[in-house]
């Protein structure tokens, strides 16, 4: 059946200036009614065609309001490509967080201010294992792995190289209690601890092999790749690559105090820990080079990690946006705060991307890929 000719058919006198445009598109419509009676289906527009199949996801929850009010962000999950120069072009920090629609924490990366983030592992690689969030990864040097803890269905807890190159796990042991990973410079050995003894798997040959222990409450080898530097109760000692001691530093603390969420600088020049035991709760920064130089800020909400530049340091904030959300709700900012140890200048820096893909709070857990100054 085909379409009546609206210039020769009886509604051609009624399409004068004078008569209203309602009442033509009411009469169009009616048009319209009748063709599809006769049994004619008539095709709805492309473009309604092609919002019917856009995934349904981002028009449910509040989360999709992130999108309309930063149309910029991309809808689709990027996935960070190993090897891609403009990705690792810059320092990049690594962090774990989850997407709205795949509840299951994983890895990704972001430029410094939070933009450009990128998926690192992807949610169907776990399948049954799970990160075990406690447990810091470290990334090689490389930037080709990265050594995490694992609970998994098969072995229980194990060790295991996410190897960003073959989009694969690579198995290196069982093993509980923390990890504390640490790299050698080549890329080519991870150390670490499981169930109470100290491993060095090294990575080309797939080859795992017992080391005298080092006992700490955190071990890190420092940049010089001959030094590592054990977390004690209290106070710090200092070994050699083969776990003989060279130096015992006590920081003249007390009994009572406790070093927690302690870090040590990817420059190998400060240690930070904040206060337990002794009063209100404190940041402490140490001088590696001079132990009796420490700067002391009191505590707020969150801890503090090392920056990719010497002498600064971030500490993460909220701010609510004046933006409200479409359920009367409002956005809130997150912000880092850069401190300058030395001149103690502060500096606020917007973390761009929040809440991309639904990524409520993200937890930070390095900084990477740093250049050197």
């Amino acid at each position: 059946m085909s379409l009546i000719s609206v210039k020769n058919s009886l509604l051609t006198p009624l399409l004068t200036k004078s008569f209203s445009r309602r009442a033509i598109i009411m009469l169009l419509s009616v048009a319209t009614l009748l063709l599809t009676g006769c049994g004619d289906e008539v095709k709805p527009p492309e473009k309604q065609t092609a919002e019917q199949e856009q995934p349904s996801r981002f028009s449910k929850g509040n989360f999709a309001y992130r999108h309309t009010y930063h149309p910029e962000w991309p809808k689709e999950v990027r996935n960070e490509v190993y090897g891609d120069k403009e990705t690792f072009s810059t320092p990049r920090i690594l962090f774990s967080a989850d997407i709205e629609w795949m509840e299951q924490t994983t890895l990704f990366s972001a430029r410094m201010d939070g933009s450009d983030r990128r998926r690192i592992i992807p949610e169907t690689a776990f399948t049954d294992k799970w990160m075990v969030g406690l447990h810091k990864p470290e990334r090689s040097p490389d930037n080709r792995y990265i050594a995490l803890s694992m609970d998994t269905t098969e072995h229980g807890f194990t060790r295991e190289l996410w190897d960003t190159k073959t989009q694969q796990f690579i198995f290196m042991s069982k093993g509980h209690g923390y990890a504390h990973f640490n790299w050698t410079k080549d890329s080519e050995n991870v150390i670490f601890y499981a169930s109470g003894k100290h491993y060095n798997y090294h990575v080309p040959t797939k080859t795992l092999t017992e080391r005298p222990i080092i006992y700490s409450n955190g071990l890190y080898l420092l940049p010089d790749g001959k030094t590592f530097l054990a977390h004690k109760k209290n106070e710090y000692w200092l070994h050699d690559f083969n776990g003989d001691v060279i130096e015992k530093v006590d920081l003249g603390y007390n009994n009572h105090l406790s070093m927690r969420s302690f870090k040590v600088s990817p420059f190998g020049d400060y240690i930070y820990f904040v206060s337990e035991g002794l009063g209100a709760a404190q940041n402490y920064w140490i001088n590696l080079s001079d132990p009796s130089k420490r700067i002391i800020l009191p505590k707020k909400t969150w801890s503090y990690f090392f920056s990719d530049k010497k002498n600064k340091v971030f500490s993460k904030y909220l701010k609510k946006t004046k933006k409200p959300i479409g359920t009367g709700g409002f956005f809130y900012d997150v912000y880092l705060e850069e401190y300058n140890l030395i001149t103690k200048e502060k500096k606020s820096i917007l973390i761009k991307e929040t809440n991309i893909w639904g990524m409520g709070s993200i937890r930070i857990l390095d900084v990477f890929n740093i250049k050197d100054e």
